[in-house]
């Protein structure tokens, strides 16, 4: 999940088989949000991570839509995949559609190192770089990542607000809420298991949008 959008300058059980039988699929855990503009949706967030042992997978899908009077005046479209073992991203992929305007992003590691390949540029940065995506709490814990809309470097500074208790669908969920500084504010919460649970973020209209489970 991104929050860089409308220009915004606008997140088991391993079965044991017989040699002759194949290995079971990771249980998915599956996040879904309704993206939200001033009370109405205009877009979903999926989020499905997959766990076998120290490897992890995520694959995230975003779609925004806005209209004015029937009219689609902004569009954005994400899917993204990231493989990580052991704490460390090994591989990521993202293809985003910013209202027509196209970018294409891979991160590869080699030892060290990460090599991002992004709208036909390639950067190499230290391997403990991060992509700026809001489904790892360890977002939290670093002073910079690259946004994986673009492959650019962005500045990272938190504030931890403390404990809130949210409702969420319907049920009271004890949750910390963070403020992330980049190239905007946004509000994060996440729960006591550290998955996400919210987002809120102002807009370059001066509208807010909410990332909430749905």
């Amino acid at each position: 999940m991104r929050g860089n959008f409308l220009k915004a300058g606008l997140l088991s059980a391993a079965a044991l088989f017989s040699s002759s039988a194949a290995p079971a699929e990771p249980m998915a855990e599956t996040l879904r949000f309704a993206v939200m503009r001033e009370g109405q949706q205009i877009g979903t967030n999926t989020i499905e991570l997959r766990r076998n042992g120290s490897e992890t997978t995520v694959q995230m899908m975003t779609q925004v839509q806005v209209k004015i009077a029937f009219v689609t005046v902004y569009r954005f479209e994400q899917t993204e995949t990231e493989r990580w073992v052991g704490g460390k991203l090994m591989a990521l992929s993202a293809l985003t559609n910013d209202n027509g305007t196209m970018h294409r992003v891979k991160a590869t590691r080699t030892n060290d190192r990460l090599t991002i390949e992004a709208d036909g540029k390639t950067t190499e940065v230290a391997g403990n770089t991060i992509p700026a995506s809001l489904w790892n709490p360890l977002l939290l814990e670093k002073t910079v990542a690259f946004n994986p809309q673009d492959g650019t470097m962005m500045p990272i500074a938190v504030t931890d607000r403390g404990v809130d208790q949210l409702v969420v669908q319907g049920r009271a969920k004890r949750t910390r809420h963070y403020v992330i500084n980049s190239t905007f504010p946004q509000d994060v919460w996440y729960d006591d298991a550290r998955q996400l649970v919210k987002v809120e973020l102002k807009v370059s209209d001066g509208s807010t949008i909410r990332y909430q489970p749905g």
